[in-house]
């Protein structure tokens, strides 16, 4: 059984890597129209904009991941039911069940392969990518939000407009909040930063307002006793979804502990942790295919049935996903349902093959 095994799990990933190169050069396309636009601003040239195609192509698979699972494991196993090879080996006394170990072998080495593109790859190529890019086009690498960041520590409200490497801000406003909600104070600076737990702002205007009177200032530097670590900052700027799990659990015990709703960022984690259990699900769920109507069908009818299996479960996920925190759904419940409903119904679909 462990040549059979070795052979069915090679085969595997040798249609997922196929599967997953050809994807991955339609990513990398897709991205570089969309930044072609924007070539020739500052030193943003051609080289710039593959390298920061390339950099973005990892976090692009990893959403996508699944479903290339999915079309690989239906090429592999319906070639090698094509060719008997699978009806050979259940007329040997193979069991579907064991058929299925076989097949989870390469399972499991594609969720490692997306836990590692998910942590790793992922987010730091994409921090990379949008770096390069922004030192390209304006000359340093800031992070500038289109609504401005918030954050609250305490009764210390601050909005800023732009990320800096190390701790840096440009431009920022700090709102300080009595007991009662009242606003006791109001600064505003060009920029800050972020030293040992204090917000230094360099060059700020205050105003305080008293009961009868408002009083302002602009002294050279002011500093403001806030605990906002600079990792905290980076993580802040960030797309939940493009959030290495450690990120996102540091985040949401900054925000657990100033009291800031945090369930976006929960279920980024829950999902995080159940994307490589729905790649080992979809590559199981791709067995049951090779015995059934697509056992004889053709290379191309394989890819569209599962093109479109894999869609529907893509576009099922994301409703659940985004539709839960809506109902009230527990970020664990909207994250792995989908997945736990199909891994049922393979597990009962093979059952009834076997």
């Amino acid at each position: 059984m462990k040549l059979i095994d070795r052979y069915i799990s090679r085969t595997i990933l040798v249609a997922t890597g196929v599967v997953a190169t050809v994807v991955g050069a339609l990513v990398v396309l897709s991205t570089f129209i969309g930044e072609a636009d924007n070539i020739g601003e500052g030193s943003f040239g051609l080289l710039q904009v593959i390298v920061y195609t390339l950099l973005k192509m990892p976090s692009h698979l990893y959403l996508v991941m699944p479903v290339v699972a999915l079309l690989g494991s239906l090429l592999a196993l319906g070639a090698l039911a094509a060719g008997s090879e699978l009806i050979v080996v259940r007329a040997s006394g193979v069991s579907m069940r064991r058929l299925a170990v076989s097949v989870s072998i390469a399972g499991i080495v594609l969720a490692l392969l997306s836990v590692a593109i998910g942590e790793y790859a992922g987010p730091g190529g994409t921090r990379a990518a949008d770096a390069l890019r922004e030192q390209a086009r304006h000359g340093r690498t800031a992070d500038t939000i289109s609504d401005g960041l918030w954050l609250r520590q305490g009764n210390i409200v601050v909005r800023i407009d732009a990320t800096l490497p190390g701790g840096g801000i440009d431009g920022i406003d700090v709102f300080r909040m009595s007991g009662d909600g009242r606003l006791e104070q109001a600064l505003t600076a060009p920029s800050a930063t972020l030293r040992d737990g204090h917000l230094v702002l360099d060059e700020p205007k205050f105003t305080t307002l008293h009961e009868d009177s408002a009083e302002t200032g602009t002294p050279e530097t002011l500093d403001i006793d806030i605990d906002i670590d600079a990792d905290v900052l980076e993580l802040a700027v960030i797309e939940p979804s493009e959030l290495s799990s450690a990120g996102l659990w540091r985040y949401i015990n900054y925000l657990d502990r100033n009291q800031i709703n945090a369930e976006d960022y929960r279920l980024a984690l829950w999902r995080n942790i159940v994307n490589p259990i729905t790649v080992w699900v979809l590559v199981v769920f791709a067995l049951p295919f090779a015995f059934g109507s697509l056992r004889s069908a053709g290379a191309g009818q394989r890819l569209f049935v599962g093109g479109l299996v894999g869609l529907i479960f893509f576009l099922v996920n994301e409703i659940v996903a985004a539709t839960g925190p809506v109902y009230g759904v527990a970020p664990w419940l909207a994250a792995s349902l989908p997945t736990a409903l199909l891994a049922v119904g393979t597990f009962i679909w093979m059952r009834r093959l076997d």
